[in-house]
């Protein structure tokens, strides 16, 4: 008899999943899932927003998976909250219409649609990362708003949503003030640099910033992408 195929796992979503600004969480789950039989495709681009990720789901469908994974939205938050962000999303990521909170609905839908229709996988989706730390901020306002959306779309389509944001706020230190965030990309790239090219870790650059779950407002440190990994390892080990 030949041997069981090896389970297959696609982790779909934006640079949050790449992991190379960000934590890499899909890195964590090859190595504590791997020696098992697990194999794993990152299917994280950078920047993405729902519709792109719709635009590419022919090739997650291909790969025949057994369980696929999506984390997408924080990129929709940034483009509905800012014009700055929108348009960045329209130049870079050709996306076809400025983002608004219906939309991530709609291209969302479609996404979980497309996925159960052309595969057998089971799915989870991840619940949205803070934007800042900040919770009262206006970004976070709107990471309320669209994860109301995700919650709403996923239980129509009978898929768990991982709780990825009530994780990582309780990991906020009691009386933590965070510095503010306007949204700007400055930050960003300062972290990724100093990440990348002076190979300093997230977590470190996060504290640097004074942030406790974050590493440049919007990405994960190594901290929070073992958080992650948790979470999707705890799904896997269910199905």
């Amino acid at each position: 008899m030949a041997p069981a195929a090896p389970r297959l796992v696609v982790c779909a979503g934006d640079s949050i999943t790449r992991g190379q600004s960000s934590g890499d969480y899909v890195a964590e789950l090859e190595r504590r899932f791997g020696p098992g039989g697990t194999r794993f495709v990152n299917a994280g681009v950078d920047g993405d927003l729902a519709w792109n990720v719709l635009q590419r789901l022919d090739g997650i469908v291909a790969r025949r998976p057994d369980v696929v994974t999506l984390q997408v939205g924080t990129n929709d938050v940034l483009a509905a909250l800012d014009p700055r962000h929108a348009a960045l999303a329209r130049r870079r990521k050709r996306v076809p219409r400025t983002p608004t909170l219906d939309w991530y609905r709609e291209c969302l839908d479609a996404v979980l649609g497309r996925l159960r229709a052309g595969t057998p996988a089971r799915l989870a989706v991840l619940d949205l990362p803070p934007l800042g730390e900040d919770l009262a901020s206006e970004a976070n306002r709107r990471v309320d708003a669209h994860a109301a959306v995700l919650r709403e779309v996923a239980a129509a389509h009978a898929v768990p949503v991982l709780p990825l944001h009530e994780r990582l706020v309780a990991m906020l230190p009691p009386g933590h003030r965070p510095p503010p965030w306007t949204g700007g990309v400055a930050v960003l790239l300062r972290a990724t640099v100093t990440h990348l090219l002076l190979r300093r870790s997230l977590d470190e650059i996060g504290r640097r910033n004074g942030l406790a779950v974050l590493s440049d407002h919007v990405h994960l440190t190594e901290r929070s992408a073992a958080v992650v990994a948790d979470l999707v390892g705890e799904f896997l080990l269910e199905t």
